[in-house]
């Protein structure tokens, strides 16, 4: 494990979101990142509504959700999947979103967040990993992103 990963681990409060990163730095393997092929959500069934998995398309960068998980869905009150991350969230969220994920995929390494923001009328509380997978393995063109409420 490197340095990166462990001051993720050591900042996460969520046990949830700590074994999704754990489990994500083994499947790599030494590698940089893991393949997408070494993720199995059957392995992770304690966080299967807190999991999206999208796609990177590039020329503009967009990204494209093929799956939102449940509780993601519940907390902001829309699913993405099989949509664009633009046609779901208003403009000011999705650039912060954007601007997460991209910095994570030209990073090549996770990222995490803790954040308290106002959406849909509400101010909605949550932490989040971003993780970077690959199809080949040379380049990150996929992201799991790990989002957990904090009900207050």
């Amino acid at each position: 494990m490197d340095d990166h990963v462990a001051g993720i681990l050591a900042k996460a409060e969520h046990p949830v979101l700590k074994r999704v990163v754990a489990l994500w730095d083994a499947k790599r393997g030494g590698r940089r990142l893991p393949l997408r092929a070494d993720i199995d959500p059957t392995e992770m069934p304690y966080a299967l509504g807190d999991l999206s998995l999208f796609d990177v398309v590039e020329n503009p960068r967009r990204f494209w959700c093929r799956l939102d998980g449940t509780r993601q869905v519940e907390l902001f009150g829309v699913d993405c999947t099989r949509r664009y991350l633009d046609e779901c969230f208003p403009p000011d969220y999705y650039a912060m979103a954007h601007a997460s994920f991209s910095t994570t995929i030209d990073e090549g390494r996770p990222g995490y967040y803790q954040r308290q923001i106002p959406y849909a009328g509400r101010f909605i509380r949550y932490e989040a990993a971003m993780l970077p997978l690959s199809r080949s393995g040379d380049r990150a063109d996929m992201l799991m992103v790990a989002l957990t409420p904090h009900w207050d």
